[in-house]
C-alpha cells in the first residue's frame, strides 16, 4: 500500500458499491488492513486487532471516541462505529483536523450499507490528504478509534458477505 492506493481503494469501493452489496464482488478486507497499516496510527499491525479484547484496546490505545462496552469481547464484535467525515487545516503547515461522527450500524439488525459507507468514505477523506506525502501529519491527526473502525467495519462487512 502506498499514499495513492488509499484513494484508489476508495474509488474502487465506490465503483463497486452495488456489486459489493449484492455480494457478487467481495470486499478486499486485506487491502483495508494494508491501508490501516500504511497510516501507522495503530501501535500494532492491523491483523492483531480483530482478536484483541475490547478492554485491552480501550486501556492501551483508544482515544475514547468509540463506546467499548464489553471488555471481554474481541474488537471484531464491536458494534460502535466512528466515521471519518471531514478534514480541514493546512497540509503545508502540517496542521490537519479530521472530524468524526458516530454511525449506527446495529439498529435492530446489521446495516451492511452503513459499514460499506464508513470504509469507503473514510478512505476517501483520508486518501485525499495521504496523497500529499505528509504521512506523519496525517498519522498524528487521525483518531486511533476511527482507524480501528475501518478495520472492524471492513471485517464485519466481509463476514456479512460470506453469510
Amino acid at each position: 500500500m502506498d499514499q495513492f492506493e488509499i484513494s484508489e481503494l476508495a474509488d474502487w469501493l465506490e465503483a463497486n458499491h452495488d456489486a459489493l452489496l449484492a455480494k457478487t464482488t467481495l470486499l478486499p478486507e486485506a487491502k483495508v488492513a494494508a491501508a490501516v497499516d500504511y497510516l501507522k496510527v495503530l501501535a500494532h499491525p492491523a491483523a492483531d486487532y480483530l482478536n484483541m479484547l475490547q478492554g485491552n484496546y480501550f486501556r492501551e490505545e483508544s482515544d475514547h471516541k468509540l463506546n467499548l462496552l464489553d471488555d471481554k469481547a474481541p474488537v471484531a464484535k464491536l458494534e460502535d462505529r466512528i466515521m471519518v467525515n471531514h478534514v480541514d487545516g493546512s497540509i503545508t503547515e502540517d496542521k490537519l483536523n479530521f472530524t468524526y461522527n458516530h454511525e449506527p450500524v446495529f439498529d435492530g439488525e446489521y446495516a451492511a450499507a452503513v459499514d460499506l459507507n464508513i470504509v469507503k468514505y473514510g478512505l476517501e477523506v483520508i486518501g485525499a490528504v495521504a496523497t500529499t506525502g505528509h504521512l506523519q501529519t496525517v498519522t498524528a491527526a487521525l483518531s486511533p478509534d476511527a482507524v480501528l473502525t475501518l478495520l472492524v467495519a471492513a471485517h464485519t462487512f466481509a463476514q456479512w458477505q460470506k453469510a
